[in-house]
């Protein structure tokens, strides 16, 4: 199987599961919703509410969203200074992460709006992986407020994931030690 969009190579699976044709799906939208949004920028007068309006429609639509190597900095980090999201490091060939799947599918459709949910290919995205040093996969990880905050190899249960979010939104994160030491003490 393999997708593309205008050229550009979006996957390629030699021996494609059920949810690798779901995976093609989300990203050839993701595609034409970047496209759209493009567009409607160069028509439109309101140019700085248009990519606004679209990124919220990506969290609240209830689906794990696809990262890569490039955009991991933006959709997950950058992202995670405002809403918390919830990382999941799979492969295709990967029998943990399948049985992981629908479970992040779930949590997403169910926290809309106060997480993200995230997914990153490891065989895809070789540089992540060496980046947080994924060595087992499934490999779930947490970020809040642009920080890591969680980070466990294997497949949990779905009330275990259920707990993890809920303590994630409740999380408070101190602020950076840098600021705090500038802050005059009494």
């Amino acid at each position: 199987m393999v997708a593309l969009y205008k050229g550009e190579l979006l996957t390629r699976r030699q021996k494609p599961w059920g949810s690798d044709v779901i995976l093609a799906i989300e990203l050839l939208e993701s595609k034409l919703a970047e496209d759209k949004a493009a567009s409607t920028q160069e028509t439109s007068n309101d140019n700085q509410e248009e990519p606004n309006q679209q990124e919220k429609q990506i969290v609240s639509d209830g689906k794990p969203f696809v990262v890569t190597d490039n955009t991991f900095q933006e959709e997950v980090i950058d992202y995670s200074k405002d809403t918390p999201v919830l990382v999941d490091f799979w492969a295709e060939w990967c029998g943990p992460c399948r049985m992981v799947a629908p479970i992040m599918e779930k949590m997403a459709e169910e926290f809309a709006g106060e997480i993200r949910v995230a997914k990153v290919d490891t065989d895809a995205n070789p540089g992540l992986s060496q980046a947080f040093q994924i060595r087992s996969i499934p490999t779930i990880m947490a970020f809040k407020s642009g920080k890591l905050v969680f980070n466990q190899p294997g497949a949990f249960p779905e009330a275990a994931f259920r707990d993890l979010i809920q303590q994630l939104i409740a999380l408070e994160i101190p602020e950076d030690e840098d600021e705090a030491a500038e802050e005059p003490q009494q």
